[in-house]
Order: C-alpha cells, then sequence, then structure tokens
C-alpha cells in the first residue's frame, strides 16, 4: 500500500531562490512522508529576471521537487498573476504526472495561495485534499489580516478539504472560526532526528550559554525585550553568555546591544545559517530561549528539544503545547521581569542538570520524529484511499 501511493505536496512556501530557508518545515514533512510513499513537490515562485515558464526537477533525498520559475507582474496585475500562477503549476504539474503516471492525494501545505490550484486539481480529476497548515495569520494576537481572495481561497479550500492537519491545538480552534467542520487532526513539525544530537549534561565550572534563534523582527519575536532582560542578568551574574541567530535585522541589535552595555564577550549576534549549522550550535549551548509576542508550533523549539536543550519561552500560541517542567518553564509574553526571574531559575537548575538532555530528547523524537509524523499522516492517506 505505501509503495503504491503517489502524494503530491502543493506548496504555497517552499525553499527558493529568494529565501532558502522558507518554508524548510514543509520541505522536511515531504521528506517525512517520503519513507512511507512516493512523493513528489509542486512549488512554483515568480522571478524579476524570468521571461518565460521555466521547470526544475531536481531529487532531494527520497523526494522529487518540481519548481516552475515564471515572469514577476506588477502589483496592480492582479488577473495576469493570477493566470501565471496557476499557468505556472499546471506546467509542473504536467511534468510531474510525466513521471509519476498519478497522483492519489493532493497535499497542500499552506492554504493560500496554492490552494487556489488544489481547488482546480479537485474540480478537475477528482483528486482528495489533505491541508497542512503553519500561519500564524490564522492567530487573533498576530496583527496580520487576510484580504478578501485570501478569506475566500481558505474557506473554499477548507471546506473541499478531505482533512486540515494544522500544527497545533491553538491554531486548529484559530482557523476553525473560519472554516467550521470536523474533519480536522493535529500533527506538528517535523524534526530530522538524525541531524540533531544530543547535547552532553553541564560540566564544568563554565558560564551557561543561552541560544537564541529566529528572523530576529522584533514585533514577532521581542529581541529587544530579551537583549534587555540579559543586559540586567549580565550586569549581575559572570557565569552566562548569550548566542543570538538570525537574518535580517542583525546589525540593528549589535547596536542596541552596544547601548544596552552589553559586551561582545557575552553575546554573539550571528546571521542566518544552515540547519545542519543550527545543529550543531545546539549541542554547544545549555539553554533555549524565546520571548515571543506571538507564535504558532516554532520548529525551532521541537528542534531545540529533540537536541536535549531545555526551553524557557512565552506561553502563545501552540508553545504550551511543546512546553513541560521536564523540559523547561513557561513565562507571560512581554513580561520582562518574570523572565528575568525565569532565566535565573532555569540557569540555576542547568547547574546541577535538573534537565535531563536525554529524557528531554526522548520524549521530542517520540513526537517529532519523521516516523511518528509520517505515520500520522500516512493513516489519513491509507483511510481516504481505501473509501
Amino acid at each position: 500500500m505505501s509503495e503504491s501511493l503517489h502524494i503530491l505536496f502543493l506548496a504555497s512556501w517552499y525553499p527558493n531562490p529568494d529565501e532558502p530557508q522558507d518554508g524548510n518545515f514543509i520541505e522536511r514533512h515531504a521528506q517525512a512522508v517520503g519513507r512511507k510513499a512516493k512523493v513528489a513537490v509542486l512549488y512554483v515562485h515568480s522571478l524579476d529576471l524570468a521571461r518565460n515558464f521555466r521547470v526544475e526537477m531536481t531529487e532531494n533525498k527520497n523526494i522529487m521537487e518540481c519548481r516552475v520559475f515564471y515572469p514577476k507582474t506588477g502589483r496592480t496585475q492582479f488577473f495576469q498573476k493570477l493566470a501565471n500562477y496557476k499557468k505556472a503549476h499546471q506546467i509542473g504539474y504536467e511534468a510531474l504526472l510525466a513521471r509519476f503516471g498519478h497522483f492519489d492525494f493532493c497535499h497542500l501545505n499552506v492554504f493560500y495561495p496554492a490552494g487556489i490550484f488544489a481547488l482546480d486539481l479537485k474540480k478537475k480529476y477528482g483528486i482528495p485534499i489533505l491541508i497542512t497548515e503553519h500561519w500564524t495569520k490564522f492567530l487573533p494576537i498576530n496583527p496580520a489580516r487576510f484580504n478578501f481572495h485570501e478569506k475566500y481561497i481558505i474557506k473554499k479550500a477548507g471546506h473541499q478539504a478531505d482533512m486540515i492537519c494544522p500544527v497545533s491545538e491553538d491554531l486548529k480552534k484559530a482557523i476553525q472560526q473560519m472554516v467550521p467542520h470536523d474533519r480536522y487532526r493535529v500533527i506538528p513539525n517535523v524534526v530530522d532526528t538524525r541531524l540533531f544530537k544530543i547535547r552532553p549534561p553541564y560540566a564544568g565550572d563554565r558560564p551557561v550559554r543561552i541560544l537564541h534563534i529566529s528572523t530576529l523582527n522584533d514585533a514577532h519575536k521581542n529581541t529587544s525585550g530579551m537583549l534587555r532582560v540579559l543586559a540586567k542578568i549580565f550586569s549581575k551574574r559572570r557565569d552566562c553568555t548569550a548566542t543570538f541567530i538570525g537574518n535580517h535585522y542583525g546589525e540593528r541589535y549589535i547596536n542596541l546591544a552596544r547601548d544596552l552595555g552589553i559586551s561582545e564577550d557575552r553575546l554573539t549576534i550571528l546571521p542566518e545559517i544552515p540547519l545542519p549549522d543550527i545543529a550543531n550550535h545546539m549541542i554547544q549551548h545549555d539553554l533555549f530561549l524565546l520571548f515571543s509576542n506571538y507564535e504558532n508550533l516554532p520548529c525551532v523549539i521541537s528542534e531545540a528539544l529533540v537536541a536535549g536543550l531545555p526551553v524557557l519561552a512565552s506561553d502563545v500560541g501552540g508553545v504550551r503545547e511543546m512546553i513541560t517542567v521536564q523540559n523547561g518553564q513557561l513565562v507571560a509574553s512581554g513580561d520582562e521581569q518574570s523572565l528575568e526571574k525565569a532565566l535565573y531559575k532555569m540557569m540555576d537548575g542547568i547547574k546541577i542538570n535538573r534537565y535531563d538532555p536525554d529524557l528531554i530528547s526522548q520524549a521530542a523524537r517520540d513526537k517529532y520524529g519523521y516516523e511518528a509524523v509520517a505515520a500520522s499522516y500516512f493513516q489519513i492517506y491509507k483511510n481516504k484511499n481505501q473509501q
């Protein structure tokens, strides 16, 4: 049964020339499912320099990736943009059909905009749709809002879907406000457990190493709040250091850290790095820190847990579904005083090895590992295929 199933992963976000890390969690979901079925990923992307439609087919571990690049249009050319988008998908779909022969399931990742083509597939060919959703835009606390066209596609695709799989219970509740039915099953993000090794227990008389990884977008991740708290802690204690890893905002926070009196030997700020390098940093640190204003189910937390890192995070979105007294602590978002107290408590706990890396990692591997996540998806495919 597994070998005979052909799954089309239709991705609204996916690694591309403009954003190499964009949607890499969708890539990992595809690789997880690829262990149990034949998987092809279709992703289309507009480029400024593209003069026509170009298909790029590549093998990535156990999946086939089809990227279709097409000419970018102006913001006011909505209908031309939509026509190009649909045409690019059709070109890619036909290229994949030539290799795969047929598809049993359309696994749509993020409702919009790829849901536009998923609806075409169901209407034309009757292909069932499973939707995995990650988008924090559904969360009421997120200041971003869906426009009319986005809402239309989300509602239509949601009602046509055979199953909707949000990555957290919190996100499920938010989506149900827009798409109220009972065809939901929560399946979390996946972690490559072979890549993320388990950190060694704390040993020796050395500083506790704190790690933060994100976009460093202040409105979302509250980077400035973390730095203000760390500045207070660094002024009182010499037994801790921190590393921040992010993408577009690093220089801004180097300046802020300097203004707060944080010395370079206490705080390192690095640009965005590939996933294997992130895995290496995790085993070199003792505590993962995330102080976001809103979140869904952050991949970086599940990765940290698989690496055996205890996590201190704000109690937002699906984060509360990830953190227990055995693997970390939660604080209210924006509450810098509580964050400072919690950091003191967790650093002291780390020094006496209160948080067992092996136990933290095993629990996370059982929940976020490739086998567990793939089995959950495959059960849905199989049940629908047998109907």
